[in-house]
């Protein structure tokens, strides 16, 4: 097993490293996506054909598609089924970074719905032959499970070569660094727009740009301390990062739900139309998607493991919990106060 110690080192040198690029400016922003374009599909497909073609073995299509290998203890494999839904979870969020980030650029207002979709077509298809190769190529379920680096394993048993799972693992880090300084613009881009419209504590310290380039530094250093708070818990405990990284995709999944729950409720009929519509259809796919929201923050909710003990229980639910009640609290002491204040003043003044 992995002490914490060194999770948490990787994960706040990753951190300092994609909040210190991100200062240097969108234009090095640019360049790194349409490089990680590149490199993504490049890796993709050297580890889809690689790893297959370097197993030793492979597992028949019955046991791919047909085999439930169920080790939670749950009786009930549709339980299981469900609780599984966090690792695809992972797989299709964070598409929306592109319309966080697209603010400012032109036509906007297609450019963002274009990528989304893009970007979820693509996460379905890339990650449905990826998980069909790595299924024929798995060697050991049971090592694969009782490891603490099951990619790492997962490498070396197909390829039985240190050195190509080596070289496997870095197509991976450096997609994952990319991501996670694209993440962390998009962050940084909701914080700095919330704080625009006053919805933020210290929203005139967040809402100030810095340098040539007009930056969010604020914004970006300021995510960078929340973040180093929040997962200093883990250094004493792996049910407390296992909690964090569960919430932190129920928390991505509601954050796309309250949208549409708004226009569900209060602009129903008189949402204002732009150049991208799902026309008759947007309604319907609006409650579809509330619904479905609701019913994946619930079963994600759902501890891993049966019996369940403070070990295997999932907090998560706990810190969603906490997140709502501060945001509420917040709201209504001061928050509502300050919403759009700004957007009423250069109304009046308008109208004057």
């Amino acid at each position: 097993m992995i002490s914490q110690g060194p999770m948490w080192g990787l994960y706040m040198l990753r951190m300092l490293m994609g909040t210190l690029y991100n200062l240097l400016g969108i234009k090095f922003s640019a360049c790194l996506n349409k490089f990680m374009v590149v490199w993504v599909f490049i890796g993709s497909l050297v580890i889809i054909i690689g790893v297959p073609a370097l197993a030793s073995t492979h597992n028949s299509a019955k046991w791919v598609f047909t085999e439930f290998i169920n080790n939670t203890g749950y009786e009930n494999n549709g339980m299981v089924f469900l609780i599984g839904l966090l690792q695809a979870g992972w797989a299709l969020v964070g598409y929306e970074c592109g319309a966080q980030i697209v603010e400012g650029t032109k036509n906007a207002a297609t450019t963002a719905p274009r990528g989304i979709i893009i970007c979820v077509i693509g996460a379905i298809i890339q990650g449905f032959v990826l998980i069909i190769s790595t299924l024929f190529s798995i060697q050991d379920v049971d090592e694969l499970l009782n490891s603490s680096m099951p990619s790492a394993t997962f490498f070396l048993q197909s390829t039985n070569n240190p050195s190509v799972t080596a070289f496997f693992l870095v197509i991976l880090l450096i997609t994952q660094i990319g991501s996670l300084c694209n993440s962390i613009l998009a962050t940084a881009h909701v914080a700095w727009a919330m704080s625009r419209d006053g919805c933020l504590p210290f929203s005139g310290f967040l809402y100030k740009l810095s340098g040539k380039n007009k930056i969010a530094a604020n914004c970006l250093i300021m995510q960078l301390i929340i973040c180093i708070i929040i997962i200093l818990p883990s250094l004493g405990s792996t049910v407390y990062w296992e909690a964090i990284m569960s919430a932190a995709v129920i928390s991505i999944n509601v954050s796309y739900g309250i949208p549409l729950l708004c226009r569900l409720i209060w602009v129903r009929n008189n949402m204002p139309k732009g150049p991208f519509s799902l026309g008759k259809f947007g309604l319907p796919l609006n409650f579809i998607s509330v619904v479905w929201v609701c019913f994946f923050g619930v079963v994600l909710c759902f501890p891993s493991v049966d019996p369940v003990d403070p070990e295997t229980m999932n907090w998560a639910s706990l810190m969603i919990g906490a997140v709502m009640l501060f945001s509420i609290f917040f709201w209504f002491t001061s928050g509502r106060h300050k919403y759009g204040a700004q957007f009423k003043q250069q109304n009046m003044q308008s109208s004057t």
